[in-house]
């Protein structure tokens, strides 16, 4: 009888074993491995896919990890080669560059790397999730308005009539950013008129921004939102981008339990429409 016992549990135990040896073999360099799954339908086989699909999730976090720092590091090394390029002409050759102009390089891609910096800094808060959020009692409509009067002089009208009371309970930094986001992002790809909306709903409230320029493709609507993502003509005409505005967009309402969705605009452009709840 023992020895009965002692074969059938370890038959029993044998895939467990090897689900054991594959996981040692796993390590941050070879996510990529997956355990074997057993042909039965017991526990062990929905462990073995449970474990595989977890397997599958670290992957895919590991793989957007570092091609997020791949990016960052790229999008860095223009403002620093810029920097760098600009104080070897100085040394090499003094009174080569006119007057003030080192200054003024020096100036301009110091801004480019602290616009960066910061908006790499509200990703990484905002991953950090709900609890890395100061909440109190927003004023989407208020956060709007300021915005626009004292945003840089629009190239494009903004249409601000639509904007009607709208309080969330929220992080008032954070949701600002969305809000001038979505605003700068309007107003660079509008050809003359900017629509902005908010409307109180009594789950939350709808912030609407739109405007008349070219749109955005429908199978791009998607990809806009990925981090370091810029479309190629978004690319010439907005010089300097960082790709990273709607991205930030995303993880701040997704972070506050809402939602952003991009479709068509009956101006012709792009219409997005961020869902917050109250």
């Amino acid at each position: 009888m023992a020895a009965t016992t002692w074969l059938v549990v370890g038959r029993a135990l044998r895939p467990v074993e090897r689900i054991r040896t594959e996981v040692e073999r796993i390590s941050g360099s070879s996510l990529e491995r997956r355990v074997p799954v057993p042909a039965g339908k017991d526990e062990i086989g929905r462990l073995a896919r449970t474990m595989n699909q977890m397997l599958g999730r670290l992957q895919a976090a590991s793989d957007r990890q570092q091609q997020f720092v791949a990016d960052a590091s790229h999008e860095l090394r223009s403002p620093v080669a810029s920097l760098r390029q600009a104080a070897e002409v100085a040394q090499a050759h003094p009174g080569a560059l006119p007057e003030g102009e080192l200054a003024a390089t020096v100036g301009e891609e110091a801004l480019r790397m602290q616009v960066l910096v910061d908006q790499l800094l509200v990703l990484a808060r905002a991953g950090e999730g709900a609890p890395g959020l100061q909440r109190t009692d927003v004023d989407v409509d208020d956060l709007v308005l300021l915005h626009t009067r004292r945003g840089v002089e629009p190239s494009a009208e903004i249409d601000t009539t639509g904007v009607g009371p709208g309080r969330v309970h929220g992080d008032a930094v954070a949701l600002a950013q969305v809000v001038r986001n979505l605003l700068d992002n309007a107003v660079r790809h509008a050809d003359r008129r900017v629509v902005v909306g908010v409307r109180q709903q009594p789950d939350g409230v709808v912030l609407t921004v739109e405007d008349d320029g070219p749109g955005v493709p429908v199978a791009e609507r998607e990809r806009v939102f990925e981090r370091f993502r810029r479309l190629d003509d978004a690319r010439s005409r907005d010089a300097g981008g960082s790709g990273l505005g709607l991205a930030i967009v995303r993880e701040v309402v997704a972070t506050h339990g809402g939602s952003v969705e991009l479709d068509s605009s009956p101006l012709g452009g792009a219409r997005f429409v961020v869902r917050l709840p109250g």
